[in-house]
């Protein structure tokens, strides 16, 4: 009986504790696909709805923001690019949040991924982490107070 018990607290409690809603391979294959299926990925199968979109320097951008109450720290800007000599644009995703938590364990997932951490300091505002492979650069800023960060997710032009 006890260990029913305990075994139904852990369930509980495994359910009741919060996580990131996207993981950093949701945040790298979010830079490769196509803006309709990285809506429908955001949408459907994760807690974000598109809050608004603008124009910047001809690309649109997509403002989603989290729904449910462990995702209303955390927002995510598709859309966003790097316009090469050719028609390809270089996506960049960005994902901000106010729970440091989070981002720690997305720089955690980043060490266990292919992401080689190159760069590690600080300047007057923020902590600041580079990793990279051949495929992404991933920029990590957190505020050195704490309140909040940023992932940058740049793809990479790659030439076969």
């Amino acid at each position: 009986m006890k260990k029913l018990l305990v075994m139904l607290i852990l369930c509980l409690s495994a359910m009741a504790s919060r996580a990131q809603s996207v993981s950093m391979s949701d945040l790298t294959n979010l830079a490769t696909i196509n803006m309709t299926d990285a809506n429908y990925f955001l949408t459907s199968g994760k807690p974000f709805k598109q809050e608004y979109s603008q124009e910047v320097n001809g690309l649109t951008l997509r403002h989603y923001i989290g729904t449910t109450a462990a995702s209303k720290c955390e927002s995510v800007i598709m859309g966003d690019g790097i316009k090469t000599s050719t028609p390809l644009v270089l996506h960049v995703v960005t994902y901000t949040s106010t729970n440091t938590k989070y981002l720690l364990e997305l720089i955690g997932q980043a060490k266990s991924a292919e992401l080689k951490k190159n760069f590690q300091g600080v300047d007057q505002f923020n902590n600041i982490y580079i990793f990279d492979n051949f495929l992404y650069t991933v920029h990590v800023y957190i505020k050195t107070d704490n309140s909040e960060g940023t992932i940058k997710v740049e793809q990479k032009y790659y030439v076969e």
